[in-house]
């Protein structure tokens, strides 16, 4: 058998607490420093001495080749009308991760088998595992990293990513499910029709197209990416921007 999704929870029901949505920005002002700072330091860092401080010129700011970017001025106008965008950006991607995404699975019904469940998250559980080994890290120290919660155990991490696992496993059945009741369906036949779509927008060869996105992972995770993007969609209107 086959793990399935029985029923769908509309993830549109689901109320996201105000603390989730309050968008956090830093001080903006000392952002914009240290990015100028940062910049300067990759531009002239080998001739400074150590206790130098680096001043951003023009000439560095053009030699990143923004477009519309010229000056020191126009660098720092930039960092701050993006800044934003880009906090907003992250926390829609936060809460979908770590609040809507659990949300929609565990208000939806499954029949599921658990062997195949079971497996997909000891394979996220490998994946963190040999994560960490790359960074020379321990698992604790990486899942506390990782989770920001920095009282929990190497027990306690093993558990919360086979949850994940177990979570993304059951998202990305639910997906599937959901997109063809849409009457997106995600198979051998539509393969041919989503590479040259993507060969049109990006410029790529469906070689390299066909490459990059084999189709076991169009099968497997298109789906769950295209539900992700609609539901952050949905998510991003409600931030509260801080005025």
């Amino acid at each position: 058998m086959l793990t399935k999704v029985t029923t769908i929870y509309d993830y549109r029901n689901i109320e996201i607490p105000k603390p989730f949505i309050e968008l956090q920005l830093p001080d903006v002002e000392a952002f914009v420093d240290a990015q100028c700072r940062t910049l300067a330091l990759k531009h002239s860092g080998q001739d400074l001495p150590e206790d130098a401080e680096p001043a951003l010129t023009d000439e560095m700011v053009q030699a990143e080749e923004l477009p519309g970017v010229t000056t020191v001025d126009t660098y720092r106008e930039t960092i701050r009308r993006e800044l934003p965008l880009a906090a907003a950006s992250e926390q829609s991607h936060m809460i979908l991760m770590n609040y809507v995404m659990p949300q929609v699975v565990q208000r939806s019904t499954f029949e599921i088998n658990d062997e195949e469940a079971t497996r997909e998250s000891r394979r996220r559980l490998e994946a963190f595992e040999e994560n960490a080994k790359k960074q020379g890290l321990t698992l604790e120290e990486l899942g506390q990293r990782e989770f920001g919660l920095p009282g929990m155990d190497e027990g306690a991490i093993r558990q919360h990513i086979l949850y994940l696992g177990r979570n993304s496993f059951l998202f990305r059945v639910l997906a599937k499910e959901y997109l063809k009741q849409k009457g997106q369906v995600f198979d051998v036949a539509s393969y041919a029709g989503y590479v040259k779509d993507l060969e049109g927008a990006s410029g790529m060869s469906e070689d390299k197209i066909r490459e990059l996105v084999p189709i076991h992972i169009y099968m497997e995770e298109v789906p769950t990416l295209v539900m992700l993007d609609e539901i952050t969609a949905w998510i991003e209107p409600q931030l509260i921007i801080p005025a």
